[in-house]
């Protein structure tokens, strides 16, 4: 790189010249010149190295394409993922809300004569809603003469266990009916269990 250097006079003083009257400076619109500074062009920065330096020729655009796609896949699939998860929840929620339907129903036939016209009505209205559940997966827990478990019942009374009882914790009887969805369970069986 050739680089001239410029000169250009520039008025320089020396010291002392300033306080020292003098009749040739008051004639002259300025200062004699007697010497002249070299003005030198501005410093280039030196080059930056070639590792640093970046080309789209090195840039791999089809590697970040394939990126970007396969986070959008993951996240198109979290969100799937979620959404399918908060269903499942409220689906769960509102199934088990119904659940007071077939409780009352038992009650209300549980108290009625079977002669009863309003039984037999009652009886359709009960057997109609338990279909309605059983198309949406949710069926009754069989608890009485099973061994007392607890991811499954919910023990509201212990009784001691007849003398021909083979199991230590058996249900003999149910004062609220169990349901569950496939795997999950709805609601725990309220049970009455009895001991050995």
């Amino acid at each position: 790189m050739n680089v001239s250097k410029k000169t250009q006079q520039i008025p320089v003083r020396r010291s002392g010249e300033a306080d020292r009257p003098d009749t040739d400076d008051r004639a002259n619109a300025g200062p004699v010149l007697e010497e002249a500074v070299p003005l030198e062009a501005p410093v280039e920065a030196p080059p930056l190295p070639e590792s640093n330096v970046v080309t789209s020729a090195e840039v791999d655009w089809r590697d970040m394409a394939l990126r970007l796609r396969a986070e959008m896949d993951n996240y198109r699939k979290r969100q799937q993922r979620l959404a399918e998860e908060q269903i499942a929840a409220e689906r769960k929620r509102l199934l088990t809300a119904f659940l007071t339907v077939p409780d009352n129903l038992e009650k209300i036939i549980a108290h009625l004569r079977p002669d009863d016209p309003h039984h037999q009505s009652i009886k359709v209205a009960y057997d109609e809603f338990m279909k309605v559940l059983r198309l949406e997966g949710v069926e009754p827990l069989v608890t009485v003469g099973m061994p007392f478990d607890p991811l499954l019942h919910d023990a509201v009374a212990m009784v001691a266990a007849t003398p021909g009882q083979r199991e230590d914790m058996l249900v003999i009887g149910e004062e609220k009916k169990g349901y569950r969805l496939g795997e999950q369970v709805l609601r725990p069986a309220r049970v009455i269990v009895a001991k050995r």
